[in-house]
């Protein structure tokens, strides 16, 4: 029932044979990264598998107001499974992991100013240079920053989880359970420059989630074959952030030409505390069939049913500053924070699926077609909320509906001549309430908020193809059309250049962007690349001998809710030239 599908990862489960595998990779800022993984029997039922990752590396940015550069890399991880062979029809594997990654990051650079419809003197130039400040640099390939709040992203997760497969008559049944958790610890310079606008921000949160699947798959016919189960997941999220004021508060949140503004020690070490609370609890029932009505058409049927409840909890309470009575000074603190508490609980329940038909026209031509209703469940805000507009409150806005999706694909999939491949799908997605992160002026919710846009259609083609031309050489290449539009968003955020903007003296927060184009989404994208291949052997080790160069490109694309001139990353390219040696087994090097 997702909107963009899902990816299904499986690792290698321990093996009976006795085997180790080990890599090592080098690169430039001193990058280290080692991979391990060692299995075998530990009796005659039982095998485990061992594994281990570490990944190192200098930072690639620039601070020269510590002298030290940020964005670095220390990853470590290390996986254990055991698997149980009880019978010849059942597996049961146990499996536990933990990963640390401990990073001083991540840090951004400023690749530009752009001017809002405020008054001259609430531009960024004329209050940068009213502090006697000037960015190290505009130039975001420079890699120079002058950040004084430390950076630091620090995460811990991990879990463990219980596989157990069961042949039952003409199929398999599967039961998962699994326990998981997430702590992230970071601080971030949030003004991302070397003034103290905000001294502090940073959200610490834990994150711990239980689910469980039973399934079963298999033949149920000579002509019927498919999957249906239950699905169980219980989340809890808790967060408890910090944001504090800096000495140059006052001249980025100044709004007027007041005298009060200047108040020494007015904003000083004013901020908020905040606690928060998501707990989600989601359970579904599915099913899938394979229906094969001759040999050449298959129509596979799906269908889910959907039960979320999540319950919300936001506490923000302002601290420090000046201690203060007088009623103007007050007002001015509460333009830039304010306390905020709301509780949100919301249920939905939702039937999703999915028909495709296939046909294999021929041996090397199969042709396909399907229409999927997905969906989104229903969403909270607990991140901070702007002010909300007339006729609605913070409930209302920290409710976000769920995505209702329609989609719509039809393609072919051929192999033209010996070993090739061309594929070629044209599709259609309609999509009701897209949720969707936004940003808002408002200091107190700088992190953005999620929301609803009313309607969103994403449509295009995509080609992929590869050929082995000869037994040395191979290519494959692949290409993207795609048309991503707001058919309707009437309450957007305003785009960055129109911060500001007044109609008859009252400020406007929205904008209908409806027409415009979706953020993220490149008109163009494709991807081409070759590789030549020879028979060899290297140190005793049979293999072969390759060189292969890939590039990757897309068009330009909006990265703001409302597309923005000043938004627009352009299009660009990306090359990656590689040779080594590649054995079967043994030594491989690259």
């Amino acid at each position: 029932n997702t909107t963009s599908g899902a990816f299904n990862i499986t690792s290698r489960k321990p093996s009976f044979n006795s085997g180790a595998d080990f890599e090592v990779s080098y690169g430039n800022y001193a990058y280290l990264q080692a991979k391990a993984s060692v299995t075998g029997a530990l009796s005659k039922k039982i095998a485990g598998r061992l594994s281990f990752s570490g990944t190192q590396r200098d930072g690639i940015i620039d601070n020269i107001k510590t002298g030290k550069p940020t964005n670095t890399l220390n990853n470590q991880g290390i996986r254990g499974q055991l698997l149980f062979t009880p019978t010849e029809n059942t597996n049961i594997t146990l499996a536990g992991d933990i990963t640390t990654q401990h990073n001083d990051g991540y840090a951004q650079v400023v690749a530009g100013v752009a001017p809002t419809k405020r008054a001259a003197y609430r531009q960024f130039n004329a209050i940068i240079a009213d502090l006697n400040y000037q960015l190290p640099s505009l130039n975001a390939f420079d890699r120079k920053i002058d950040h004084d709040t430390p950076w630091r992203s620090n995460q811990d997760l991990g879990g463990a989880s219980l596989n157990i497969d069961t042949k039952i008559g003409q199929g398999t049944l599967t039961s998962t359970t699994a326990w998981r958790f997430w702590t992230w610890d970071p601080s971030n310079d949030r003004d991302f420059t070397g003034l103290q606008q905000l001294a502090k921000s940073q959200n610490p949160s834990r994150q711990t989630q239980l689910t469980q699947e039973l399934r079963y798959a298999g033949k149920i016919t000579s002509k019927i074959s498919g999957v249906a189960g239950i699905f169980f997941i219980d989340q809890t999220s808790k967060t408890n952030g910090t944001e504090e004021s800096g000495n140059a508060q006052w001249r980025f949140a100044q709004d007027s030409q007041s005298p009060l503004w200047k108040t020494p020690g007015l904003f000083e070490g004013y901020g908020i505390h905040t606690d928060a609370k998501i707990h989600s609890t989601s359970a579904a029932i599915f099913g899938q069939l394979d229906w094969a009505i001759t040999d050449r058409l298959h129509v596979l049927p799906g269908l889910r049913h959907n039960y979320d409840n999540k319950d919300a909890d936001y506490n923000r309470k302002t601290y420090g500053g000046l201690q203060t009575t007088d009623p103007a000074l007050l007002a001015l603190k509460k333009k830039v924070y304010t306390d905020q508490e709301f509780s949100s609980q919301t249920d939905n329940t939702d039937f999703s699926g999915n028909l495709t038909v296939t046909y294999k026209v021929s041996d090397k031509i199969n042709a396909y077609a399907t229409y999927a209703k997905s969906y989104k469940p229903v969403g909270v805000n607990v991140a901070g909320l702007p002010t909300p507009p007339a006729g609605q409150t913070l409930a209302d806005l920290a409710v976000v509906k769920p995505e209702s999706v329609n989609h719509y694909e039809a393609g072919v999939k051929t192999s033209p001549f010996k070993n090739s491949i061309f594929n070629l799908t044209v599709f259609n997605t309609d999509i009701k309430d897209f949720q969707t992160n936004v940003q808002a002026a408002e200091l107190g919710v700088n992190r953005g908020y999620l929301a609803n846009a009313d309607k969103v259609r994403v449509k295009g083609a995509e080609l992929d193809a590869s050929f082995v031309i000869n037994r040395h050489f191979s290519i494959n290449g692949a290409a993207t059309y795609t048309d991503g539009k707001y058919v309707k968003f009437t309450n957007a955020p305003l785009p960055l250049e129109e911060t500001g903007t007044t109609v008859d003296g009252v400020a406007v927060s929205f904008k209908d962007v409806s027409g415009t184009d979706l953020p993220g989404a490149s008109r163009w994208a494709g991807s081409l690349g070759g590789e030549y291949t020879k028979n060899a052997k290297f140190f005793g080790n049979l293999g072969k001998f390759f060189i292969a160069l890939d590039g990757y490109a897309r068009s330009e694309f909006s990265s703001s809710p409302s597309a923005s001139q000043y938004l627009k990353v352009p299009g660009y390219a990306i090359f990656n030239g590689r040779f080594g040696f590649r054995a079967s087994d043994g030594l491989s090097v690259h």
